[in-house]
């Protein structure tokens, strides 16, 4: 079966996470990816992570971290501070479809490799930046992970924080979702850069930024303040309303404790389609007319009588009770689950959210799917994440490099 990217030749010069996931789900799709690394540390995404006491990762569990990031790629080392190795760079890059990178703007000029340059190298180059807070502006070349870049300076901390607590810290506990989620945004616009170029036979820049997809999540919240400030009041809409206690909520919007200590969580929205259900639900079908709570206004009238009453009922029974009751009931909810229950996930086995393959020095191991399904062209799990240059000798001889030449560039420390 042919692979929907066949044919497409990524070079990709980055780091971390979420321009090296951008990369990887177009291999996963079948182009073919080149990552070009540093001869001398490589991508700090190979040994970055950690055991809590600072020792390294079982080379199982750390490999499984860089797997995520880096299946479906080749690896070669190369100095781009090198003239030769800008040469060779350049090289690759005539015969390239696309390059993704997150270096910032003054490392990209730094290293002679800005749009202009390229595109005159190849017009038809696809050009996918990636930067943490945008390349224009005082903050261009900000140091930034997803932590500071998505989460908090796009107010999405801020809407997750509670009254007089600390806001969340996403670090470990999103593990690098944010950078996935750019990552996603980066591929769109790259495929469809690519898209254009089979109409247009142009190439052209793709800029992204994990702040401007950050705010993209968040632009129903940043824009809609002036009708909230109407409603509020000025200081309420811009600081209060994310840090409002529980009491504040809709009690059929938010999560409750059961009888074992879990949580499950409520979106019953619009209310009058799940009302009386909930009412049902809870064995409390009195409520449904009673006039406290009959219509919207006069749950929001009584919202807190009716927050104990829900508190009440939903520590009465189990988790697992629950999951029975409000399925049969046709309420619109989900658990809140841990981890290990995700990967087990009956709905997420269901549709194949997990992939397995066979790697050569760890055995079968399990990842998470390309997320995108396509019918016909499936993404595939083809080679595993490369190891540090294990590919640079052969795409070397694919750019008609002689073994004397490379013997030469690792003599100038051009390659490793």
């Amino acid at each position: 079966m042919t692979l929907a990217l066949e044919g497409i030749k990524v070079v990709e010069v980055t780091t971390m996470a979420a321009a090296p996931m951008a990369a990887r789900l177009l291999g996963d799709w079948g182009a073919e990816v080149i990552h070009v690394e540093n001869p001398i540390n490589g991508d700090p995404w190979r040994n970055w992570l950690r055991m809590p006491d600072g020792t390294s990762l079982p080379p199982e569990i750390y490999y499984h971290y860089w797997e995520n990031y880096n299946r479906n790629k080749r690896s070669v080392t190369l100095n781009l501070s090198h003239e030769k190795g800008r040469e060779i760079f350049y090289k690759l890059i005539k015969e390239a479809d696309v390059l993704i990178t997150n270096l910032r703007p003054k490392m990209i000029n730094k290293l002679k490799l800005d749009y202009k340059i390229l595109n005159e190298l190849n017009p038809r180059l696809i050009y996918g930046s990636l930067t943490g807070f945008g390349r224009k502006g005082p903050d261009k070349n900000a140091p930034v992970h997803d932590t500071v870049g998505f989460w908090a300076r796009s107010g999405f901390l801020h809407m997750l924080q509670q009254g007089g607590m600390a806001p969340p810290s996403p670090g470990f506990r999103t593990l690098a979702a944010g950078d996935k989620l750019t990552a996603m945004s980066l591929t769109c616009g790259i495929l469809l850069a690519l898209l254009v170029r089979e109409q247009t036979g142009l190439g052209q820049e793709v800029d992204i930024s994990l702040f401007n997809t950050s705010i993209y999540a968040l632009v129903g919240v940043a824009l809609s303040l002036g009708p909230l400030e109407q409603i509020y009041g000025n200081d309420m809409a811009d600081k209060e309303i994310p840090r409002r206690e529980r009491e504040d909520y809709s009690p059929l919007v938010i999560s409750y404790e059961t009888k074992d200590g879990r949580w499950l969580q409520l979106s019953l929205a619009p209310p009058e389609n799940y009302w009386a259900g909930l009412c049902k639900a809870i064995e409390r079908e009195e409520l449904e007319n009673d006039p406290r709570f009959d219509s919207i206004e006069s749950r929001r009238e009584n919202q807190v009588a009716l927050l104990r009453i829900l508190e009440d009922a939903f520590k009465r029974k189990t988790l697992n009770e629950w999951k029975i009751i409000l399925n049969e009931t046709g309420l619109n909810w989900a658990p809140i689950q841990t981890p290990r229950e995700v990967v087990t996930d009956p709905q997420a086995r269901a549709n194949n959210f997990f992939a397995t393959y066979d790697h050569p020095v760890y055995g079968q191991m399990e990842v998470v799917a390309n997320p995108i399904k396509l019918s016909k062209t499936p993404a595939t799990i083809r080679t595993p994440a490369p190891e540090f240059g294990q590919h640079t000798e052969e795409v070397l001889l694919e750019l008609g490099y002689t073994w004397g030449d490379i013997m030469l560039f690792k003599q100038q420390k051009v390659i490793a």
